[in-house]
C-alpha cells in the first residue's frame, strides 16, 4: 500500500461526500481510505456507506482530532500517511501519486504540506515559519531542521515510520495546536517539513458561523495553544505570555463591548468581545493554577 489517507469527521454529513468522491477519482497510486467517526449526530455514517471501499471506524465518543487520527493509524497499512479534512478535496487525479513522488524525491522530508484554497483560488494558511508566541520565549529553535515551522493539519503527509517512532498526535490535545505539537516533534526527531505546491487541495467548507456566539471555540483554540506551551516553553515564558494574553485581551474585550453597545445584536464588534473574553477568561484560570 503507498499511502493511507485518515480522515477524522464530526457532523461532516454536508461535505464528506465531495471529499470522498475526490479521492475514489485517483489513479496511479496504491491507497486506501480510511474515516473515523467521532461520534457525529446529523447521516455522516449514512454518506460514506455510499462509498463501499472507505473503511469506517465509528467511536462511540468524541475523540477529537489527535486520537481519531492515531485511531485511524492504527488500522492503516501505507508507507505514507496522508490526513485530509472532511470538508476538503482534491483537485485533479493525480494527487496521491503526486504525494508519494514528492516524498520519495526528497528524503530529508519527515513530513510535508500541500497547497490549500478556498473555492475561490485563494491560497488558505500558508506554511508557518516560527510558534506561536516565539520571538517572546527563550526556548532556541534556530538549529532545527528547515525553515517550515509547522503545516496545516487539513492537509498533511507524514512517513508511516516517523509517525510510528512518534506515537502520533499527542492524546492530550483534543482540539487545536496538535498539528503544531506534531509538527515540532517532526523536526526535533531531525526531519525538515516540506511543502508539495503541484498538490492542490480546496477547501470545501460548511454553513457559515457568522451569528454563532465563538466564545467556546476560542477558549479551546488558546486552551490547546497553553498546552502546547507548557510543552515546549520554559514555565516562566508560559506565564509571561499568558499575562500578555490577558492583558491585551482585556483592554480588547472592554474596547469590542463598548462598539457592539451602539451596533446591531451579534455585529462583528460583539463577536471580537466575545473572543477576547474568551482568551481574558482562559488566561486568567491558568495563571490563577498550580504552575
Amino acid at each position: 500500500m503507498d499511502i493511507s489517507v485518515l480522515i477524522v469527521m464530526y457532523n461532516s454529513a454536508g461535505q464528506i461526500s465531495a471529499c470522498l468522491e475526490s479521492l475514489f477519482q485517483q489513479v496511479g497510486v496504491a491507497f486506501e481510505v480510511i474515516v473515523v467517526d467521532n461520534a457525529s449526530a446529523d447521516d455522516s455514517l449514512a454518506q460514506c456507506q455510499k462509498f463501499s471501499l472507505a473503511r469506517v471506524i465509528a467511536s462511540p465518543e468524541n475523540l477529537g482530532f489527535g486520537r481519531g487520527n492515531n485511531l485511524a493509524f492504527a488500522a492503516s497499512s501505507g508507507r505514507y500517511i496522508y490526513l485530509l479534512n472532511p470538508d476538503a478535496r482534491l483537485v485533479g487525479t493525480d494527487a496521491l501519486a503526486e504525494l508519494c513522488r514528492a516524498m520519495d524525491a526528497s528524503p530529508r522530508w519527515g513530513m510535508a504540506g500541500t497547497l490549500v484554497q478556498s473555492s475561490d483560488g485563494h491560497q488558505e494558511s500558508p506554511p508557518a515559519t516560527d510558534y506561536s508566541g516565539q520571538r517572546h520565549v527563550t526556548a532556541d529553535f534556530s538549529k532545527l531542521p528547515g525553515q517550515i515551522a509547522w503545516i496545516l493539519g487539513a492537509s498533511m503527509v507524514i512517513r508511516r515510520d516517523l509517525y510510528a517512532q512518534l506515537g502520533g498526535f499527542d492524546p492530550d490535545f483534543f482540539l487545536y495546536s496538535e498539528e503544531t505539537d506534531l509538527c515540532l516533534r517532526v523536526r526535533k526527531a531531525g526531519h525538515e517539513i516540506g511543502q508539495i505546491l503541484t498538490v492542490v487541495v480546496e477547501h470545501i467548507g460548511g454553513a457559515s458561523e457568522d451569528n454563532r456566539d465563538p466564545y467556546q471555540s476560542s477558549a479551546r483554540k488558546l486552551q490547546g495553544l497553553i498546552l502546547f506551551r507548557k510543552k515546549h516553553y520554559p514555565p516562566l515564558d508560559c506565564v509571561r505570555l499568558a499575562k500578555r494574553d490577558l492583558r491585551r485581551a482585556r483592554f480588547r474585550a472592554a474596547w469590542n463591548g463598548l462598539l457592539a453597545s451602539f451596533q446591531p445584536p451579534r455585529s462583528k464588534a460583539w463577536q471580537k468581545s466575545r473572543v477576547y473574553r474568551a482568551i481574558a477568561d482562559v488566561s486568567r484560570q491558568y495563571l490563577r493554577a498550580p504552575q
